[in-house]
């Protein structure tokens, strides 16, 4: 039987048997290190992870969940929702196509609870998932409230990673990160000639 305990303060955040939740890809051994050391560092987990509510499987936090399991913690604040009643959950490739929504670039959500549940993971951050809310809820909550058992083996969901291929993925990142920046500045200045396009209209109307 799941043990869930609420945080007082985040009524929609549970604490989750780490165990007890399932991935839904492979795991990047570049950027898990650099989210433990992180971890590490601050002493808290900055954000809670997403699992559906009904099949625990993972939709975002893959890496953190790695790492509080790798470190040997057995809970793990969790945002529990259920995917199937959502339509407003999404799944791209990319970070841009929180804006760009086509068939071509969509996954269906049961493509990704399909894999946790059979075990036959994902590439490493192949999924982004979109949700109807914030999932940056930071919480700050002390390692120390987690539990701590023996550290425990993740290298099955982790995919063999060299040297070149680390310098590989950290130059994929950072242009998906720019891509998605390019696109909210070309964005930003469509809507600002939209503003002074609308001004220029109502100028002669006297209501400003």
């Amino acid at each position: 039987m799941t043990s869930i305990i609420s945080l007082e303060k985040h009524t929609n955040i549970v604490l989750m048997p780490i165990n007890e939740l399932k991935p839904h890809e492979k795991g990047s051994p570049l950027y898990l290190e650099l989210l433990k050391r992180e971890i590490l560092s601050d002493g808290f987990l900055k954000y809670p992870i997403i699992a559906d509510n009904k099949t625990h499987v993972i939709l975002d936090g893959m890496h953190r969940w790695l790492a509080l399991k790798n470190l040997g913690y057995t809970f793990i604040p969790t945002i529990l929702i259920d995917v199937f009643k959502n339509p407003k959950i999404r799944v791209g490739t990319r970070r841009i196509h929180r804006y760009i929504c086509n068939s071509n670039n969509e996954i269906p959500i049961e493509k990704v609870i399909s894999a946790g549940l059979s075990g036959c993971l994902m590439k490493p951050k192949s999924t982004r998932h979109f949700f109807p809310f914030s999932k940056f809820q930071q919480i700050n909550y002390p390692l120390e409230l987690l539990g701590k058992t023996a550290p425990q083996d993740i290298s099955q969901y982790l995919v063999p990673m060299s040297e070149e291929k680390c310098g590989l993925t950290i130059k994929k990142w950072l242009e998906e990160l720019k891509e998605e920046l390019d696109f909210l500045v070309k964005r930003k200045q469509e809507v600002e000639r939209e503003i002074e396009e609308f001004l220029r209209r109502i100028k002669n109307l006297n209501l400003l």
